[in-house]
């Protein structure tokens, strides 16, 4: 049925199988076509993804363009519609569905068509409601996990917050509605104002001394090497890491490029066990979040895009670092410097060295670190347990299925 009037939300379908409303501003160009709860859509870039949802009850109808089919699967009464979810994100449909790709890269598409053509199991309704039954328990205990890996690091957030007393407008930031005067509208913000509401200061306080990072004593912040034709691998190629691989609190080091470095020039660029690692660029939630590198490539350099604070470790510790990092006050002072685009926010050198940092003794800032390391170790523990939980929640769906 399509839709004209543009009085319904748009719907917008994940990896995951779930859907989601679009917020009530979206305008989409040309006709769109409604879907009802219970109905099945499915993307025809992305099925092969897993993008495939049931339209929940509580949305109401959704409308969609049509790159978005649309199925009441309810209607011939041999399927219900969370089976058919259920079925078209297991391994088995998907390889299926990835030979049916037509079209250039980036945009291939299955047709309507092909996927109507492609045959499926139909158990009965109840072995179907058992099936989808089975599987939501271990999704359920994945999601569960995963709670508790968050709220683990939540909580050392928090611990950590309460060991250096962090006093900052990040800290407790006011919730609820208040009133500014209209003329002082145009020279207002959020932070300053929470700040004079709750009358502290506007500068992070700590019950140890407070020094920014860029301080001589405590850190040494550089750019990397800027890539270009001339300095393509040749006979002193190096390991470097990109952008890519420097993630929210990890490295990735699954796919490293190389570039051509002298001799002479290493000493500036090689990376030592204990640097941070900053992306010049990231979305406006990660920006400003860190990396710590532990020496896992020898002589490995870094591109321009990647900063690099180089501590004195007599006075500051890198894990000491990472931990105060994921607080709300550091959070903030990048949200707060960084340049945003429409999809990048970005930072430079100087809001690194700015960064506001409490510096305990090196006794309590060993403490600290282990604390986060703990909360780290035990958040990777239940994430792997979380994985494996939803491992197992296709790979028996698909015996089950199968008749097994």
């Amino acid at each position: 049925m399509e839709v004209s009037d543009g009085t319904l939300r748009y719907g917008s379908i994940h990896f995951d199988g779930s859907i989601s409303r679009r917020p009530d501003t979206t305008t989409i160009q040309g006709t769109t076509y409604l879907a009802r709860p219970q109905d099945v859509v499915f993307s025809r870039i992305d099925i092969r993804n897993g993008a495939i949802g049931v339209v929940p009850n509580e949305f109401g109808s959704l409308a969609f363009t049509n790159e978005y089919p649309i199925y009441d699967v309810n209607a011939v009464g041999r399927v219900i519609p969370d089976f058919v979810r259920l079925l078209c994100r297991t391994q088995v449909f998907r390889s299926q569905v990835e030979a049916l790709v037509v079209g250039h890269s980036g945009r291939k598409r299955v047709s309507a068509e092909m996927f109507e053509d492609l045959p499926i199991p139909a158990p009965t309704i109840d072995d179907q409601r058992a099936i989808v039954e089975r599987h939501m328990q271990h999704v359920s205990e994945a999601m569960c996990l995963r709670r508790k890996a968050a709220d683990a690091l939540a909580g050392a957030v928090d611990e950590i917050t309460r060991l250096l007393d962090l006093k900052s407008p990040d800290v407790a930031p006011i919730t609820k509605p208040f009133v500014i005067p209209s003329h002082r509208a145009t020279r207002w913000s959020v932070f300053a104002a929470t700040a004079v509401a709750q009358g502290i200061s506007d500068e992070l306080q700590s019950c140890y001394p407070v020094k920014p990072l860029g301080d001589p004593e405590l850190s040494l912040v550089s750019y990397g090497i800027q890539k270009s034709p001339r300095n393509r691998p040749d006979k002193n190629g190096r390991p470097y890491l990109r952008v890519a691989n420097v993630q929210d609190a990890y490295l990735d080091l699954r796919e490293i490029k190389y570039i051509d470095v002298p001799d002479a020039q290493m000493d500036t660029y090689r990376l030592e066990p204990g640097d941070i690692l900053f992306c010049e660029g990231n979305s406006a939630e990660l920006v400003g979040r860190p990396a710590l590198w532990g020496g896992e490539i020898e002589d490995c350099v870094h591109q321009n895009h990647v900063l690099r604070a180089r501590l004195n470790q007599d006075a500051l510790l890198p894990q000491y670092l990472m931990a105060f990092m994921q607080t709300a006050p550091s959070r903030g002072h990048f949200r707060r410097r960084a340049k945003k685009t429409t999809n990048l926010a970005t930072i430079n050198s100087s809001d690194v060295r700015e960064l506001l940092v409490p510096i305990p003794p090196i006794a309590e800032q060993n403490h600290i670190a282990d604390l986060w390391v703990s909360a780290q170790e035990e958040a990777a523990k239940l994430r792997a347990a979380a994985s494996e939980a939803e491992k197992k929640a296709f790979t028996e769906t698909e015996v089950l299925i199968a008749g097994g």
